[in-house]
């Protein structure tokens, strides 16, 4: 299987006032990257004739761009007809996804490990090298490459409901948008890395038990960064947190 990019949520729609104008899916990749940013803060109403003259188009692609974040989560409808953008995950929302995500990634870790036919992991590695050699924007860099390499694992495993379900939660948008520029990144690569290593090596077992301990110490790290923000709400995104532990099933 070969990696794709993510499809472009929206087919490009031309105003047709001038061909030099903003697409919707322009307007939606704009308006999507203010968010993860906190240029639009969270739980922020937003404005659809304000943004039509921020991008110069008229008022219905952005109402487009808008539905097709709400599609994403990031928006929500509110009750004079309008949008306003969600609120952060709290560490309750952490833990609901972190729980959704360990009832299947860990089993389709192993049984794309376990196939020799539809093994994913020579897309898997050129993913993380892509990601290597070009780190230019590390949030949106590492939103992508965490999607990608999910998701391939997850195509590769032939379910296509549990694939469905994980990519409606967009868990990669919702968690990274909880960071800042200054997040260190190797530590996901480093996992990332080891769930390659297991899944090449063709060893479920050991791919399987690899993609819990990402998903682990991944949760700690959020869970830290959900917990600082509720210590100072007013940061507009939290620094990296400490070393993880692994998830206190007693917790």
């Amino acid at each position: 299987m070969t990696l794709q990019s993510p499809p472009v949520a929206a087919p490009a729609v031309e105003d047709t006032a001038s061909t030099t104008r903003l697409t919707t899916a322009q307007v939606y990749e704009a308006l999507r990257q203010k968010i993860l940013d906190h240029d639009i803060p969270p739980s922020t109403k937003v404005n659809i004739h304000h943004l039509s003259q921020e991008f110069g188009v008229s008022p219905t692609p952005v109402r487009e761009a808008l539905r097709l974040l709400q599609g994403d989560n990031l928006l929500v409808a509110t009750s004079n007809k309008g949008y306003a953008t969600t609120a952060i995950l709290d560490e309750k929302g952490v833990r609901d996804l972190f729980e959704f995500r360990l009832l299947f990634e860990p089993w389709a870790a192993g049984v794309v490990a376990g196939n020799r036919l539809l093994n994913p992991s020579r897309s898997l590695r050129e993913e993380l090298d892509r990601f290597k050699d070009n780190p230019q924007s590390i949030k949106h860099s590492l939103i992508a490459h965490d999607n990608l390499f999910h998701t391939a694992i997850l195509d590769a495993a032939g379910n296509d409901l549990v694939l469905a379900a994980f990519q409606q939660s967009h868990c990669h948008l919702h968690l990274f948008r909880m960071y800042n520029e200054d997040w260190d990144w190797r530590s996901t690569i480093s996992e990332h890395e080891k769930i390659e290593q297991a899944i090449s090596a063709g060893l479920p077992d050991a791919a399987e038990e690899a993609m819990r301990e990402h998903l682990h110490t991944a949760y700690q790290r959020f869970r830290q960064a959900s917990a600082e923000r509720t210590k100072n709400p007013d940061l507009p995104s939290v620094r990296n947190a400490s070393k993880p532990r692994l998830i206190d099933p007693g917790h």
